[in-house]
């Protein structure tokens, strides 16, 4: 019992910290608390598919933001990079608009336990859960790419992504802000490869925001 109740309330520790406290950290200090966070509590829940829902509560109002800043809607073909042992965000755009996803991690266990998270939900028509690179990782087919926060090594993975992807594509970017808001210095590159068209800080989760990228046109 006190095991799960400690697991239950770590998603509102690891918010409380982000609303209260990690405003006053450095945007990668903080990024780095954030990332040891979520995949803390992955671990620990991903063994006790009874609590799924609590990461999954986690990430809706995200995945709701995502949803209006992308205009995601059923037709489009998804691709997350970095879904991890509890495919959250996958999971929560097929139940509220029946997408098909991929997802892809390249830490095969990971792959495993979330492939074995999809069939428990009762998704498994409508993703894909694979092995990939996301370096190397084909993504000329899909409309929508999610890049989670924490994904390695970043700058490669989303120049791929920016030579690779088609035309009309849009990449919704994970990632820390500088205090003010502001796309943090660290990701300035970003600049370089991609048309920057909208960014939505989600207020729930202090610095964290989502940039919505398009294709430079050459």
């Amino acid at each position: 019992m006190y095991i799960t109740e400690v697991i239950k309330i770590t998603p509102k520790l690891i918010q409380f910290f982000l609303q209260k406290i990690g405003v006053k950290f450095d945007s990668k200090k903080l990024k780095k608390i954030i990332d040891w966070g979520f995949i803390f509590s992955e671990k620990v829940i991903v063994k006790l598919d009874k609590l799924y829902f609590i990461y999954f509560n986690f990430y809706d109002e995200m995945i709701k933001n995502e949803i209006i800043l992308a205009d995601i809607s059923r037709e489009k073909k998804i691709l997350h990079i970095g879904c991890g042992s509890i495919p959250a965000t996958s999971i929560l755009l097929i139940k509220k608009i029946g997408v098909q996803v991929t997802g892809i991690d390249k830490n095969p266990r990971s792959v495993d336990q979330a492939r074995l998270c999809v069939l428990k939900t009762g998704v498994s028509d409508k993703i894909k859960i694979l092995d990939g690179d996301a370096k190397i990782f084909p993504v000329e087919t899909f409309d929508i790419i999610i890049v989670s926060q924490g994904v390695k090594p970043i700058k490669e993975i989303l120049e791929h992504i920016a030579k690779s992807m088609k035309d009309d594509a849009y990449v919704i970017f994970r990632t820390s802000s500088s205090p003010n808001g502001e796309i943090d210095k660290n990701n300035l590159f970003i600049r370089d490869i991609f048309i920057i068209d909208k960014v939505i800080a989600q207020k729930k989760y202090a610095l964290l925001i989502s940039i919505m990228l398009s294709k430079r046109k050459t």
